[in-house]
């Protein structure tokens, strides 16, 4: 029989901590579509590129961040991820222009991608 070690609660919580805010933002700019289209006077198309680009980008970089983590090691790959999740998110609160948020969503989507395989 296995005993219960008490680390694995920490690492299951460390776990699930990375992955929360590639989740929330996952759904919480389709609530802020509103919002953001008039304080950035977006048009309809950048605002489909804002909602779009990051899935589209985290969908095609899983597999070469998977390998990469593999390569590297993936306590290095998740906390580059981390890090850059982190400064792109603080880019994309503050962008000023819908280029820039565009561009920070871009970020959010390679730091994402750096996470989830390591996840």
């Amino acid at each position: 029989m296995l005993r219960a070690v008490p680390k694995r609660w920490l690492i299951l919580v460390a776990v699930m901590l990375a992955f929360t805010p590639i989740v929330i933002d996952m759904t919480i700019l389709h609530i802020a579509v509103p919002s953001l289209t008039q304080a950035l006077g977006a048009t309809s198309t950048e605002i489909l590129w804002i909602i779009d680009i990051y899935p589209l980008l985290m969908a095609g970089l899983l597999v070469p961040m998977g390998t990469l983590a593999d390569r590297v090691g993936n306590r290095r790959i998740l906390l580059t991820g981390l890090s850059v999740f982190g400064v792109a998110s603080t880019l994309a609160a503050f962008a000023p222009t819908p280029a820039l948020l565009i561009a920070a969503r871009v970020l959010l989507a390679l730091g994402g991608a750096m996470i989830m395989p390591c996840v």
